[in-house]
């Protein structure tokens, strides 16, 4: 990934992330975006560096809904 790539998917706010993982997860926007909510509360709450949190959230909500989603 180029770097201008990586600077642009790092400047990415919270909506493109839920949207992106709706879609990379293929389960509801309402669902992600709970998940990433709470998730999101419970991490900034804890967290002692805030740079990380976005990297953080993005891999623990994804990690969640493909758990679902295999559950289903």
């Amino acid at each position: 990934m180029s770097d201008q790539a990586m600077n642009l998917r790092d400047s990415a706010s919270p909506e493109s992330d839920i949207e992106i993982l709706a879609r990379e997860t293929k389960m509801p926007l309402e669902t992600v975006h709970r998940v990433y909510d709470i998730e999101l509360a419970k991490l900034e709450h804890v967290a002692r560096i805030k740079t990380y949190v976005p990297v953080l959230i993005r891999r623990r909500v994804k990690d969640l809904l493909q758990r679902q989603r295999a559950q289903s």
